[in-house]
């Protein structure tokens, strides 16, 4: 009998142990989650959708047709179940291979911050797809070097002036709202090339953002797929806390992974802006179920505690047991 009672025992303190453990946990709170239902690219009536606003530089040497990026929410059930956000990217020619005309899609919020705690982390996650072949482009076979950066998305934030309204200008040294902005920004191959990479562009650069004059490489791998169809697939950035002047950065496309990390007091932590850029010209990409959240990391039990824990329910629940065996 007194062994059935142990066993009992026993197990009631495991169960107690597992439950105070496993009931602290990462907690997640969803900031963004655009997914165009409402058929607009302002923030609408949708619950937590964000402004989505056309951002276009024409350098010297670049002619682009039309002058602007074209941002427009579209069906496509190839995609999802409903709308999207198509970026309509201009055609253009360029005369010099270091200067190609920049148009992007840029999403603005209210500021998000990765939290201070150890585990806490921020999380960026989308689909895309693009409308055709990007090998079909012109750009794949005349600047070839630009494959590899063919689809650019990242989490920035705006510094001091914060955009409000659609942007086309050279946005080099025209000091407009993009020029001092700061983030993490990352990669993706196209077309017969394969590459994964994530970027810093550091604040007050004086140029455009998602590979202009203040991008720093953090991190880069060839072995990954590359893309060149019209399938969906996934993006993700995702930043984590390590120490309190460490972070780690994974990004992923598809699943494929790359790591990076930043470190000291240049650490950015805080966002309001969204970017997503197809690079080629003429290359429409279509994007919805744009999700960016945060984990807080709450204080789990260190395995001391736990065996503090587990002793003190063992103790009473055994005590507990033998008084009512001996009685």
């Amino acid at each position: 009998m007194l062994n059935k009672y142990l066993k009992l025992v026993l197990s009631s303190a495991l169960l107690v142990t597992i439950v105070i453990t496993f009931s602290e946990k990462a907690k997640a709170q969803v900031f963004v989650n655009d997914t165009y239902t409402d058929g607009g690219r302002t923030n609408g009536v949708d619950p937590l959708d964000i402004s989505w606003f056309e951002i276009s530089s024409n350098f010297y040497q670049t002619v682009s047709t039309p002058p602007q990026i074209q941002l427009d929410v579209v069906n496509d059930p190839i995609l999802g179940t409903g709308n999207a956000l198509n970026l309509d990217t201009p055609s253009f020619v360029s005369f010099n291979s270091s200067f190609l005309p920049a148009h992007f899609a840029l999403g603005t919020f209210a500021p998000v911050s990765l939290g201070n705690n150890i585990g806490d982390a921020l999380d960026l996650s989308f689909d895309f797809r693009f409308t055709t072949e990007p090998s079909l482009s012109s750009t794949s076979a005349e600047f070839p070097q630009i494959r590899g950066s063919g689809l650019r998305f990242g989490l920035y934030n705006s510094g001091d002036t914060p955009v409000t309204t659609d942007i086309l200008n050279s946005l080099v040294g025209s000091s407009t709202p993009i020029e001092d902005d700061g983030g993490y920004w990352v990669l993706s191959g196209l077309a017969v090339t394969k590459s994964l990479g994530i970027n810093k562009e550091n604040f007050d650069s004086g140029d455009s953002i998602t590979g202009g004059d203040g991008n720093v490489p953090l991190a880069l791998t060839t072995s990954v797929p590359t893309i060149n169809d019209t399938a969906p697939h996934t993006a993700n950035l995702l930043l984590e806390r390590l120490t309190p002047q460490l972070v780690r950065l994974t990004a992923s496309v598809d699943g494929f992974s790359i790591e990076a990390s930043d470190s000291g007091s240049g650490i950015i932590s805080s966002f309001n802006e969204i970017a997503v850029r197809s690079v080629f010209s003429n290359l429409d990409v279509n994007i919805d179920n744009v999700v960016l959240q945060t984990h807080t990391n709450t204080s789990v039990p260190e395995p001391s505690t736990n065996i503090a824990i587990f002793g003190f329910g063992l103790g009473w629940l055994l005590k507990r047991k033998l008084n009512r065996f001996i009685n």
